[in-house]
């Protein structure tokens, strides 16, 4: 009986779970390894050359150029996109944001020799920090750079900040702190400001304004940096419609003609911005409104004007951010940074209309061309990029042009200055082109070896494999990663082929026994249909697999919808009418295997929650039929709101309580850890988390700020301590004698509990994150999950996880997110915080709400892989002289079964999220010079990478946990055979 068994496993036990944990790290670390190696290969870099431009570089009586300006004021407005700063009268209703700088328009009328306004444009992506990087040097950003917009850290190439501070002119900071993170050693007197914060829209603008106008007033100076954050911060919180923007923008109109009344003859005012800011707030693509900035100068002294003839050839209404750069060091009468690729402005040189007016702009230009050329021409001489035809092609031009001014002395010809511009323009385009050319066989060699392991892990899907065997190569591919390249030499070459060696010994044996038992199979499936007809196959042989086969299609479908953007922009809802289509197809296979009624409805309680989900979906720019649904609108009355919040707090209260009731059903909570954590742990992160919701949406300020936090972060220390409870005391088995058979407790889901316990854990820290208006996705997301569990009851588990797939990508649009740069929550980073010391907090929790779908639905994956029977009667009690009624217990038992169960879910699992990910690549690889490549294609694929590393590592912190689990409830029941 079932009392005998157990005493053989407590004595007997041979099998062990690490084997199974040993393959889940070999098979993260391959797919970790083949992903970074084509992000290596497609996202593009630059060489950085850390030369610095001096004034002795040219024979001049001046510093390069005879200085125009003594003095610069620099006031840039973060965010501050072009159509902002219109004025336009005939407006009749003019948006929210429409109009409210007017200042920019007066002082053009009132001062129309002196200042200039023009569309800034910035080169994507419109990061903050990329933007200040191209701002201070000159140079083109590459889409690998964006990383730093997190930590951003000492920048080693030549800029005007350097270059200013080499040549003893004096800067002053105002601002924001990222400044002091990139050039901490340049500033002679600054007053930094945390920019972290986007909740905060006035402590740096207010610190800013209040030390501007008496730092201006001052005589020890000779640029001043100004940098405002309130519009950026108000388009994050809010958004572009919203009356705080607006009030914003008011506010920098009355302060910018406040700085105009002080700056003297011998300065020059550039007021402008870093980048724009789409509907919604976001930044960091490349759209028209994100990348499109204002540019606006005023001169103490008069401008000159461009001809008709040269309107032609320098655009009068708009410039590139890089062109700033040669512009001001030109000015202030200091070399051009070294990297820098800009030109510069013309009218900027032109104080009159004579011709040695004319004559400096062409100086300038000339001295403008041989620094861009000196540049590429030293970066040529350190990289293959560039072809030597090309430098050669464009040197000889370059020479020309320098002996055709040295002829005439310098004299002033358009001829030549048309000439000059083209040459920079044409060295500026070149580098954009080689900076965006992509390592094609380092793609194609990454993404062959995706499809290799895709391809193993499917045909060995509950096999165990020789993982050890990959060893001897990972301290080579870890060294060699970081020059890897296919024509540098013997060693890469051998590297490359130990990749695929190793992958081809761990697999060959488990791929050739699963072929054997393919063939026998379709042997005897050929029998059967020569001796009873296609009628009985399609009826007992087929229909068994039609399931896993719907499945496939299901995701097959989603991957291949990554080779067009129209796909990508409806994936949220096509998604929904994925699951649904799972639904129909499992009812109609199983309606003959349950009772009716009860399989109706509960595929009708899991479509339903599916079809609501809908209402917390996002929108991304691209989605012009896409508008926010009445749940999550802040534009709705005070009572609507608290309508809402009193139904998030039902809703949420009513989930983590049907948790706990069906743990308790379980029987899983008849013993200490488990049951210290549903009934003590929770209950008070559910209080903690209603009272936050209720404060913050309250307008009326009970706590302090301070205050306020450590209710999330006494959250978060729980969430902690449950885990470590959970790890620590998982095993929820309990045995009574009561006579003559003992009855055991808890057994039902003894592996699966402690996992189930972790994400009721993770719940209330996730609807923190979310807050209350999208919380009850949440809801949604744990019933559609139990529903899942029932339904798929006697599935396979390849099909299992297919539908728990589909499941996390429909709730990663469900919890508010597309995949877009523009749309990530960095609010997330301050539930809880006002300020971050270090960025590995704020990033974890960023992550943590970006991915929140797919960390909940892989902890819940072994309650619906290892579902099983539950056994009647109080408690969920087993009899333990019955073997049939065994539950949970069955993978303790047979423990092929348990090794069996967790290789399929490891290895569908992986093979998944890496084929999915090899059709995502290979879309970037096919489309990598699509106009939407790095608006639509990059950030799905880098979405789908991310989905993919984190399930991999949340599956194996699962088996972690059930080898745990395992390893108690061995040792528990050991003591109870040797008791009874």
């Amino acid at each position: 009986n079932l009392l005998h068994l157990l005493r053989l496993k407590g004595a007997h036990d041979t099998v062990c779970l690490m084997v199974t944990l040993k393959t889940g790290l070999w098979l993260l670390w391959l797919v970790v390894f083949s992903l970074l190696l084509y992000l290596r290969g497609f996202l593009l870099t630059k060489i950085e050359i850390e030369k610095f431009s001096t004034c002795h570089d040219y024979a001049r009586e001046d510093c390069w150029s005879k200085p125009r300006y003594k003095r610069a004021v620099l006031v840039l407005i973060d965010a501050l996109r072009h159509d902002f700063t219109l004025y336009n009268s005939s407006v009749e209703n003019p948006e929210p944001w429409q109009n409210k700088m007017p200042v920019f328009s007066e002082l053009r009328k009132q001062f129309p020799e002196r200042t200039r306004h023009l569309e800034f444009i910035a080169d994507p992506p419109s990061a903050t920090f990329l933007r200040l990087k191209g701002l201070t040097t000159g140079g083109l950003p590459t889409f690998v750079d964006m990383g730093s917009n997190f930590g951003a850290s000492e920048i080693t190439e030549d800029s005007w900040v350097k270059q200013l501070s080499l040549n003893k002119k004096k800067l002053v900071l105002l601002g924001d702190d990222t400044w002091m993170s990139i050039y901490s050693k340049y500033f002679y007197r600054s007053f930094p400001y945390p920019s972290f914060d986007v909740w905060d829209l006035h402590t740096v603008d207010n610190g800013v304004w209040s030390h501007l106008l008496p730092q201006i007033r001052t005589e020890d100076w000779d640029v001043i940096v100004a940098h405002f954050l309130g519009v950026d911060h108000a388009g994050h919180r809010y958004h572009v419609n919203h009356p705080e923007l607006s009030s914003k923008l008011e506010q920098v109109n009355q302060w910018v003609g406040e700085i105009v009344r002080e700056v003297e003859e011998d300065t020059v005012l550039f007021v402008f911005g870093d980048h724009g800011m789409t509907t919604s707030g976001d930044h960091g693509g490349e759209t028209a409104d994100e990348v499109t900035s204002t540019l606006f100068v005023y001169s103490g002294s008069k401008l000159g004007a461009v001809s008709q003839e040269e309107s032609a050839l320098f655009d009068p209404e708009r410039v590139f951010q890089t062109d700033l750069v040669p512009t001001l060091t030109l000015l202030l009468g200091v070399p051009i940074p070294y990297s820098s690729l800009g030109s510069v402005i013309p009218f900027l040189f032109l104080d009159d209309n004579s011709e040695q007016s004319r004559t400096d702009l062409q100086l300038a230009l000339q001295t403008n061309m041989n620094q861009v050329f000196r540049y590429i021409e030293a970066y040529s001489m350190i990289s293959s990029e560039f072809s030597p035809s090309e430098i050669s092609q464009i040197k000889t031009k370059i020479e020309d042009l320098n002996k055709q001014i040295t002829e005439t002395s310098g004299q002033y010809s358009f001829t030549v200055v048309k000439e000059l511009k083209q040459v920079i323009r044409r060295i500026r385009d070149l580098c954009s082109k080689h900076w965006a050319q992509f390592n094609l066989p380092v793609m194609a060699l990454s993404i062959s070896l995706m499809i290799l392991l895709s391809v193993s892990l499917i045909a060995t899907s509950s096999l165990s494999v020789t993982w050890w065997l990959s060893l001897p190569g990972v301290p080579l591919l870890i060294i060699s990663y970081d020059s890897l390249s296919l024509w540098t030499g013997a060693t890469h070459f051998v590297t490359v082929s130990l990749t695929f060696v190793t992958i081809v010994a761990t697999f060959y044996a488990p791929v050739r026994l699963k072929l054997s038992s393919f063939m026998c199979k379709a042997g005897d499936l050929i029998k059967s249909f020569k001796e009873r007809g296609v009628s009985y196959l399609l009826k007992n042989s087929l229909q068994i697999y039609f399931l896993d086969v719907a499945g496939i299609v299901i995701i097959f479908f989603m991957s291949v919808g990554f080779m067009t953007n129209s796909y990508i922009l409806v994936e949220d809802y096509v998604t929904v009418h994925f699951f649904g289509t799972l639904l129909i197809i499992n009812y109609l296979l199983k309606k003959g295997t349950k009772p009716s009624s009860k399989l109706i409805l509960i595929s009708v309680l899991a479509g339903t929650a599916s079809r609501l989900s809908t209402t917390f979906f996002g929108c991304r720019e691209e989605q012009f039929w896409c508008g926010k649904t009445w749940w999550l609108s802040t534009e709705v009355p005070s009572h609507v709101r608290s309508y809402k919040y009193v139904g998030s707090v039902a809703v949420f209260l009513g989930t983590m309580y049907g948790l706990y009731r069906y743990q308790k059903e379980q029987g899983s909570l008849m013993r200490g850890g488990l049951k210290f954590v549903h009934c003590t742990i929770h209950s008070v992160q559910c209080v903690l988390v209603v009272v936050y919701w209720a404060l913050s949406a309250s307008t009326t300020k009970v706590l302090t700020e301070v205050q306020m936090c450590w209710l999330p972060r006494t959250v978060y220390l729980l969430a902690v301590l449950a885990v470590g409870v959970v790890v620590y005391a998982p095993c929820t088995v309990r045995v009574l004698d009561t006579g003559s058979t003992p009855r055991m407790y808890g057994a039902t889901s003894c592996y699966s509990a402690p996992s189930l316990a972790v994400y009721t854990t993770l719940l209330p820290v996730c609807a923190l994150l979310l807050q209350y208006s999208a919380a009850p996705a949440l809801a949604l997301l744990t019933a559609q999950l139990m529903c899942t569990s029932r339904l798929a009851e006697g599935s396979s588990v390849v099909f299992k996880v297919m539908i728990c797939h589909v499941i996390a990508v429909q709730y990663f649009y469900a919890t508010g997110h597309q995949a877009a740069v523009q749309q990530f929550d960095w609010n997330a980073a301050f539930v809880g915080f006002t300020s971050h010391p270090y960025h590995a907090l704020p990033i974890s929790m960023i992550a943590l709400r970006t991915l929140m779908s797919f960390v909940l639905v892989s902890l819940f994956l072994p309650t619906i892989v290892l579902q099983s029977p539950a056994p009647t009667g109080p408690a969920q009690e087993v009899d333990l002289g019955d073997p049939q009624n065994t539950a949970q217990l069955q993978f303790y038992i047979n423990r092929e079964l348990l090794s069996t169960t967790l290789l399929s879910l490891l290895h569908s699992s992986t093979a998944l999220t890496l084929f999915k990910c090899t059709l995502a690549c290979a879309a970037c690889f096919i489309h990598r010079r699509h106009l939407m490549i790095w608006n639509i294609f990059t950030p799905r694929m880098i979405i789908e990478m991310c989905f993919a590393a984190c399930s991999s590592v949340v599956v194996l912190c699962d088996l972690v946990l059930l080898e745990r689990t395992d390893k108690i409830l061995r040792g528990e029941l050991a003591k109870i055979s040797k008791a009874i």
